[in-house]
C-alpha cells in the first residue's frame, strides 16, 4: 500500500523504483494520506504498507520494520494561513532557532 502518486516526491521515487526494479509487487494505491481505517485495511488485508517511524504504534497488529534504504522524508509544521499570536511567537522561535541544534 502506497499513498497515490503526487502525493510525495520521495514517495514517488520510492514507487518508481519499485515499479522498475520489482515489477512483480502490485503497488495498492490509497487515494490519501495514512489514517487509522488505511492501518485497519492493511491489517485486514495482509497487505505490506509504506510508512513513518512515527506511525509504528498506531495499530496492535501491525509491525513496523525499518528499511535500510536511501529516501528520506521531510517533516513540516502544519499551520492555519491566519495563525494566532500564539503560533506566530512559536514559528518565530523555531525560525529563530534553526540550525542552532535545537
Amino acid at each position: 500500500m502506497l499513498v497515490k502518486r503526487g502525493s510525495s516526491h520521495v514517495l514517488n521515487c520510492l514507487r518508481d523504483e519499485i515499479e522498475t526494479k520489482h515489477p512483480r509487487i502490485t503497488i495498492l494505491e490509497i487515494p490519501h494520506f495514512y489514517d487509522t481505517n488505511i492501518f485497519n485495511e492493511c491489517e485486514q488485508t495482509g497487505c505490506i504498507m509504506e510508512t513513518l517511524d512515527i506511525w509504528k504504534d498506531v495499530h496492535p497488529s501491525i509491525v513496523t520494520m525499518p528499511m535500510e534504504w536511501d529516501y528520506k522524508m521531510p517533516y513540516g509544521i502544519v499551520y492555519a494561513k491566519k495563525p494566532s499570536k500564539q503560533v506566530q511567537d512559536f514559528i518565530s522561535i523555531i525560525q529563530n532557532n534553526l540550525g542552532k541544534g535545537i
